[in-house]
């Protein structure tokens, strides 16, 4: 019985749910790989980032938006799956990464910096980037399916067209509200911890 377009969406929905999954714990075992001496010296790093001034809002948006943007850009030409993904798997790398540096630095601590300082924009970002890059993958697969054939109306390029710009503009406004978190709600929350954890 062949798969309907449905079945695909969910398969791709999954993998990528999969795929980012195993991106983190490549990051984790990267930072498990570490040395005592190079823990020590990100130790230090760290105790310098918690205690800096406060980011601009500007490069925090941007921080963030550069992947945003990127796991969009994917849609819009024939192998840009390759490229979606491989920022997701990016972010998923530095996600578990930079947990695993954290508890290896701080112990059972480490908990408080990573619910404190990661947690709560990411509990934005992280749907955002997984539902771009769905998006991205569901838009190539009915762009490589032939859908736009040569009877195609040209007004129907255009309306997918306008709702995948209409998406991509919906998820920079919840970027826009990550960043705001990471800089009024996060960084309030690491100055709470900074004299519980140094």
């Amino acid at each position: 019985m062949p798969r309907t377009k449905n079945d695909k969406r969910q398969m791709m929905a999954i993998t990528i749910c999969l795929f980012f999954l195993l991106s983190t714990m490549v990051g984790a075992m990267l930072a498990n790989g570490l040395s005592l001496e190079e823990v020590n010296h990100l130790q230090s790093s760290l105790e310098a980032l918690f205690q800096k001034e406060q980011n601009s809002f500007l490069s925090v948006f941007f921080k963030y938006l550069k992947y945003d943007v990127l796991i969009w850009l994917g849609g819009c030409f024939y192998y840009g799956a390759i490229l979606s993904a491989g920022i997701l798997a990016f972010r998923g790398i530095s996600l578990g990464y930079t947990t695993s540096v954290l508890f290896r630095t701080y112990g059972a601590k480490g908990i408080f910096p990573v619910i404190c300082s990661m947690l709560p924009q990411n509990l934005i970002l992280l749907p955002i980037y997984f539902f771009m890059t769905w998006i991205a993958f569901c838009f190539l697969l009915e762009q490589k399916s032939g859908q736009y054939g040569k009877g195609a109306l040209k007004r129907e390029i255009t309306r997918r067209w306008t709702e995948y710009i209409i998406l991509f503009v919906g998820s920079v406004l919840a970027v826009i509200l990550a960043s705001l978190i990471e800089i009024y709600v996060s960084e309030w929350l690491l100055s709470m911890i900074s004299g519980f954890l140094f």
